[in-house]
C-alpha cells in the first residue's frame, strides 16, 4: 500500500507541471496582442490586424526634409568693443568721491567720481581774461582798418591791431575748448562760478567691471581709474578650426548652451566670419542672438558650447521611429501585401545618414519606392 501512494505521487507531481505550463501558455494565447507573437513566412514578417491596432502602429511614407550637419564649436559670450569703456581724464587730478563698487550698475550721464586740480582754476582765470580783452581788442581792430582804409593811420598800426585781436581771440578759443572737455560751458562761465573740481560721468549705461584708483589717489591722463561695460548687445565669439572655415558663411544657424544655464537653448545667427587664420590655425566666428531678451541670463566672458548648421541640403527621410536596428543593422518594415486579417511586411535592410527634427535621412535604396507604405512607428518588437 505504501508503494502504490508513491508511485501515485511520482505520477501526480509531472501531470500538475504539465496543467500549470498549459495553463500559463493558455493566458498568453488569450491576450494575442503581445508583439513577440508575430511570425515570420518566406521571409515575410506578419502581422494581425489586433497587434496593429494595440501598439497604435502607423503608416507612412518616403518624405523630401532639409538636413543640415552641424559643427561642434567652443567660444564665449562677448560684448562689442564699442560697449567696453575705459574712463579716462584729459587732464591729472586727485580723485575724490569715488563710491562704486565692482558690478554695480551705473546710468549714462551719472557722476562716478570728482576730480581737483589748481589747473582748471588757471584755465578759467585764462578764459575769462582773454574773452574780456575780445571787444576792445575787436573795437580797436576796426578802427584800425578804417583809420588805413582812409589813408590816415599807417599800415604797421594796422596790422598789429589786427595781430592782436586775432591772437586774442585763438587763444580765447582754445581755452574754450579745453573748458569743454572739462565739461565746463565756457557761456555760462562767470568769475564768481570759477572752480577747482570737476565731475566724471558716465558715458554709458552698463556696470562698472574694474576700480583702479581711491580716493585722494592722483590720476595721470593715462590712468584709467575706472572700466565699465554694457551688455546691451552680447554676441557669441566662437572659434572655428581650419578645417571647417570654408563651410561658415553669414547667415548661418546657431544652437548656443551654456554649462551653467544646461536646461537654456539659445539660437544665433553666424553675422561675422574671420577673414585671416591665426597662429593655432583658427578663424573667429560672430554670432548675434535672435532673441536679444534672453541675454540677461548671460555674463559677458561665459564659455558656451555651440553647434553651427551648415547650409541645408534636401534628402529622403523617414521619421527616426521608422528605423530599427538589429545585429548592427538598419531594417524598415514595408507593407507588401494586406488581408483582411492583417499585414504582411518586407523587412529591407537601409543606408541612413543625417538627423534632424525626428526625422532620419534614407540614402537611395532600389528597394524602396516613393508609393510604399513603411511602418513610421511600433515596429520595434517585429525584428
Amino acid at each position: 500500500m505504501k508503494t502504490k501512494l508513491l508511485s501515485l505521487r511520482y505520477f501526480l507531481a509531472p501531470l500538475t507541471l504539465f496543467f500549470a505550463f498549459s495553463c500559463g501558455q493558455q493566458t498568453d494565447d488569450n491576450s494575442g496582442l503581445e508583439i513577440v507573437n508575430a511570425s515570420t513566412e518566406n521571409g515575410m514578417i506578419e502581422l494581425t490586424t489586433e497587434q496593429f491596432n494595440a501598439m497604435n502602429m502607423a503608416w507612412g511614407k518616403l518624405e523630401t526634409d532639409q538636413f543640415s550637419e552641424d559643427i561642434t564649436v567652443q567660444g564665449a559670450v562677448r560684448v562689442p568693443v564699442e560697449n567696453m569703456i575705459d574712463v579716462t581724464t584729459y587732464y591729472g587730478g586727485y580723485v575724490s568721491g569715488l563710491e562704486l563698487l565692482e558690478g554695480q550698475s551705473v546710468r549714462k550721464g551719472e557722476v562716478l567720481f570728482y576730480l581737483e586740480n589748481p589747473e582748471f582754476i588757471l584755465i578759467q582765470q585764462n578764459y575769462l581774461e582773454a574773452k574780456s580783452q575780445l571787444n576792445y581788442l575787436k573795437a580797436e581792430y576796426d578802427r584800425q582798418k578804417t583809420l588805413f582804409d582812409e589813408q590816415i593811420a599807417s599800415q604797421k598800426s594796422y596790422l598789429k591791431a589786427e595781430a592782436d585781436y586775432q591772437s586774442t581771440r585763438a587763444k580765447a578759443e582754445s581755452l574754450k575748448r579745453q573748458l569743454g572737455l572739462l565739461r565746463i560751458n565756457a557761456d555760462e562761465l562767470q568769475p564768481e562760478s570759477i572752480r577747482s573740481k570737476i565731475a566724471i560721468y558716465s558715458p554709458i549705461a552698463g556696470f562698472v567691471t574694474e576700480i583702479n584708483s581711491v580716493p585722494g589717489a592722483y590720476v595721470q591722463p593715462t590712468d584709467v581709474p575706472v572700466r565699465l561695460i554694457s551688455k546691451a548687445h552680447l554676441h557669441i565669439e566662437l572659434i572655428v578650426f581650419e578645417k571647417d572655415a570654408t563651410a561658415i558663411k553669414k547667415g548661418q544657424t546657431v544652437e548656443v548652451r551654456v554649462p551653467e544655464l544646461s536646461s537654456e537653448i539659445f539660437v544665433a545667427e553666424v553675422f561675422m566670419v574671420g577673414q585671416s587664420i591665426n597662429d593655432a590655425r583658427q578663424i573667429n566666428v560672430h554670432a548675434d542672438f535672435k532673441d536679444e531678451s534672453k541675454e540677461s541670463l548671460l555674463v559677458p566672458g561665459m564659455f558656451v558650447e555651440a553647434k553651427i548648421q551648415k547650409d541645408p541640403e534636401e534628402a529622403i527621410s523617414v521619421p527616426q521611429t521608422a528605423v530599427i536596428e538589429s545585429e548592427g543593422k538598419m531594417y524598415v518594415l514595408v507593407l507588401r501585401n494586406k488581408k483582411d486579417s492583417g499585414f504582411s511586411l518586407e523587412k529591407i535592410e537601409v543606408q541612413t545618414g543625417r538627423m534632424g527634427e525626428g526625422k532620419i535621412e534614407i540614402l537611395p535604396n532600389a528597394k524602396l519606392s516613393d508609393t510604399d507604405q513603411i511602418l513610421v512607428k511600433g515596429g520595434f518588437n517585429l525584428i
